[in-house]
């Protein structure tokens, strides 16, 4: 679902050439007397600022950086900024992207919080569903390393991601550009600002943006993206000193799935009479229904058949395991948002803004869970969200103290109604009658149908103030108090009726549903210290301790009714808990450097960030813990666990960070960075062995910009090369569960021709030029999951289904915008 807000949410794109790691960084063409690195204005203090003077870890990426370096999504922008992670979810896929700054993210769904902030000209927007990972018209996105919660609030333990498009102008122009490319990648993207008089401004874009899947599954090419985009501004000076602009955008995005493989399917020793009564056992008999071969016991050909082609098996619609429509997935979003900025100058030393923002969020999505068509999972998510922040800016005792305060509101209504699985028959949640062949007992199964509706308001005053002591030293101080509050509804429903299996869910007589109902406020005092001393203009020093909260959350699993537990809803109410907020202290220090006439730009940061109250999802065992009344092996504990969200104890996160830019010549620019991070885990919950989600160590990414101008045009090459570290994926508390996805380097390419004498800007890029096979994300199901009557972490036989999630092959095209 991410691909749908910030895509939709800046509409941005129309590049032309620059570097990563600053706003105005390219030097002057080849001759010029100037090549210098050009100053960076930024906005990470909620006030205009050079970046080598903001003692803060940051990343500005400029319209013209984007396309120099080839990045068309968000996620492109992950591989050359350390220490921030994008990846599709296994359900999601890239629209509903997972966000990680320096190791911290967070929960998607309609409840869960994230550890990363997003915001879209100056708007939060709570759902990584529903945020657009493509970029058009963009004026600048700012990556914010490390806690911001004094300025930022809520839900910015990692850090923030801040996207600004482009603003109205008084100038006429107007843009259309065409793109093809392999993968029958298609795009048409339009602009056109303007002017209408007495100070006011109209801005639109459109874009329609496709390129097919490369993963063949069936009839279906998974890794499908195409968007539909559309965003009008109307900017206005209302009276002297006072401006307002006006934005409304909408996007429609469309997908088929995750680009899914299996990668290993091990079920060794053997499958006939060694393995009964699960998946494995389940597709054996299939196979031989159908008069195939029996299922191999280690990568069998038809599951693991190369790096870009899932299983084609399917048996959602009868026992035949042939692929058919039946198991055809999709992910659908459609994102609207309309959203005021006003603009008050009181004089020159004192300013107020006012941002309103209201977004809705519709998704829409079928997974194939396991890759192998034996279960569908039905998604809906749906969300609306008001969004009120009132800033005052102020220039105090002559310019001595720079002062920002001010207020914000958030209100959101979340949900997931009616969100249910399928299984076939014969599955672990379904298992054929024992003692007969799975094929005897046709069918499907309903199970785990829900409603999950969560209303969250939160309230934040803050203030943050910069003392300039002298014309060097600089102290800076900020608090914000936050009061947050949720309401959250949970209902689960009895499956339909079958012959062949006990219901995984009962309700009391006479009722038809069991709903729990639950209320919390969650408090948080968020802050900041800063001292930064510049020992020459170019040279400055700075270190801080910051705070920021994830706000807390529910975890509860609906209990079935039972004569002896009388399991109503209105008696299993009170047992539904709060998960206090996740909070996390930064101690940072970091040098800004502009050295040799501005030739050499070098920026590293060290951090040690303390992490507390970590929330997580991990297997909880039944007839234990907050699953105490659950029996292990019942309908509604089939497999002898159920995920649970708990708060999982602290970690110790360090690391380093270096951004660094060099003018080796006129017209010639190396840049590059560099991310290193690790962590301790402190005091986790009694009685699991739950892994921190690793982060990718190290990062780091290396590229050259040359350009040159020639006697009909200017051209721009820039090539560049990527690399993510190894880390490990999904762990939880069983062992064989854990994998560690490889490393993975990328370069890309890109050609720029922009003719003197017409209006045009020619692009020839190729993205992974070397045509790498890497993977994103990566799943492993172990053998508490392929074991019959097995608890999780079954020591022997280590019988386990690898899946990833493959990055793009080589990707080559063209680009042709006409300007006017």
């Amino acid at each position: 679902m991410i691909r749908a807000a910030a895509l939709a949410g800046t509409a941005m794109m129309g590049l032309q050439g620059g570097t990563l790691h600053a706003q105005a960084t390219q030097p002057q063409a080849s001759g010029d007397n100037d090549v210098g690195i050009q100053d960076i204005i930024v906005t990470a203090e909620r006030r205009a600022t050079n970046l080598q003077n903001t003692p803060l870890s940051i990343i500005a990426v400029t319209q013209e950086t984007l396309e120099a370096k080839g990045i068309q999504d968000l996620q492109d922008l992950s591989h050359f900024t350390p220490n921030l992670s994008i990846s599709p979810t296994r359900g999601g896929g890239s629209s509903a992207a997972s966000f990680v700054i320096r190791g911290i993210s967070g929960g998607g769904g309609a409840t869960g919080e994230r550890g990363v902030g997003l915001y879209v000209d100056g708007i939060y927007m709570p759902r990584t569903s529903g945020a657009v990972l493509r970029v058009l018209d963009v004026d600048r996105i700012e990556v914010l390393r490390g806690p911001q919660g004094t300025l930022f609030g809520r839900n910015s333990t990692g850090g923030a991601i801040r996207i600004f498009s482009k603003q109205p102008t008084d100038r006429f122009e107007g843009s259309l550009e065409g793109v093809v490319g392999t993968f029958k990648h298609s795009d048409v993207i339009g602009m056109v600002n303007i002017p209408i008089g007495n100070g006011f401004a109209l801005r639109a874009q459109g874009a329609y943006l496709y390129q097919d899947g490369f993963v063949s599954r069936g009839t279906q090419k998974l890794g499908m993206q195409e968007d539909y985009v559309a965003r009008v501004q109307l900017r206005g000076e209302l009276a002297p000193g006072l401006t307002a602009t006006w934005g409304f955008l909408y996007n429609k995005s469309k997908e088929n799935a995750t680009p899914w493989v299996m990668q290993e399917f091990d079920m060794r020793p053997g499958i006939d009479g060694i393995i009964q009564g699960n998946y494995g056992d389940w597709l054996n008999d299939s196979f031989k229904a159908a008069g195939q071969a029996p299922l191999a016991a280690y990568n069998d050909p038809r599951l693991v058949k190369g790096p870009y082609q899932a299983p084609d098996v399917c048996l959602m619609d009868d026992f035949n395991p042939d692929y058919d429509a039946a198991c055809d997935q999709y992910n659908n979003d459609e994102y609207w948002q309309a959203d005021l900025n006003v603009n008050w100058s009181l004089s020159d030393t004192v300013s107020l803004h006012s941002i309103t923002g209201y977004s809705k969020l519709k998704h829409r999505a079928v997974t194939d869970w396991e890759l192998i068509g034996m279960e569908m999972r039905y998604d809906i998510l749906n969300s609306r969200v008001f969004y009120q922040e009132l800033q005052l800016n102020a220039a105090l005792f002559g310019g001595a103290v720079d002062l920002v305060a001010g207020g914000t509101y958030f209100h959101e209504k979340s949900g997931a109604p009616y969100n249910y699985i399928v299984n076939r028959r014969g599955t672990s949640n379904y298992p054929a009658t024992p003692g007969t062949p799975a094929n005897a007992d046709g069918g499907l199964y309903t199970r785990t149908i829900s409603d999950v509706f969560q209303t969250s308001d939160s309230v934040g005053l803050f203030a943050s103030g910069t003392w300039h002591v002298t014309d060097k030293l600089n102290l800076t101080a900020g608090l914000r108090h936050a009061w947050d509050h949720k309401d959250y509804t949970q209902t689960r429903y009895p499956p339909p009726a079958t012959p062949y299996q006990t219901p995984d869910f009962t309700v009391a007589p006479g009722t038809s549903s069991t709903t729990v109902n639950a209320s919390a406020p969650f408090r948080a005092l968020d802050y900041r210290a800063t001292i930064d001393y510049h020992f020459t203009d170019d040279i400055m020093a700075y270190a801080t301790i910051s705070k920021a909260y994830k706000a807390g959350s529910f975890s509860y699993t609906v209990l079935g009714w039972t004569a002896t537990n009388n399991a109503t809803g209105a008696n299993q109410s009170p047992l539904v808990k709060p998960v206090p907020n996740e909070e996390v202290v930064n101690y940072e220090f970091g040098f800004r450097t502009t050295l040799f006439n501005r030739r050499l730009r070098l920026n590293p940061t060290a951090f040690l960030m303390h992490y507390t109250d970590r929330q997580a999802v991990i297997r909880v065992n039944c007839g234990t813990g907050p699953l105490a009344q659950i029996v292990p092996g019942s309908a509604a504990c089939p497999v002898g666990f159920i995920p649970t969200l708990q708060d999982q104890g602290d970690a110790w996160i360090r690391g380093i960070e270096v951004d660094g830019q060099l003018v080796v010549a006129p017209g010639l620019t190396v840049d590059g960075s560099l991310g290193l991070t690790a962590y301790t885990l402190k005091n986790p919950p009694a009685g699991t062995t739950h892994l921190y989600p690793d982060i990718p160590t190290p990062t780091y990414n290396i590229g050259a910009t040359y350009t040159t101008r020639m006697g009909a045009g200017k051209a721009t090459l820039n090539v560049n090369y990527a690399y993510v570290g190894k880390q490990s994926v999904y762990p939880d508390d069983t062992a064989d569960s854990g994998y560690i996805l490889p490393s993975y380097g990328l370069v890309n390419a890109r050609v720029q021709i922009q003719p003197t004498a017409l209006p045009i800007t020619l692009t020839i890029y190729a993205n992974n030029l070397l045509d790498k096979v890497y993977a994103t994300y990566a799943q492993r199901f172990g053998g508490g999951f392929w074991d019959s009557g097995a608890g999780t972490g079954i020591a022997a036989p280590p019988r386990n289904a690898l899946s990833v999630v493959r990055g793009r092959p080589s990707d080559i095209g063209v680009s042709l915008k006409f300007n006017f």
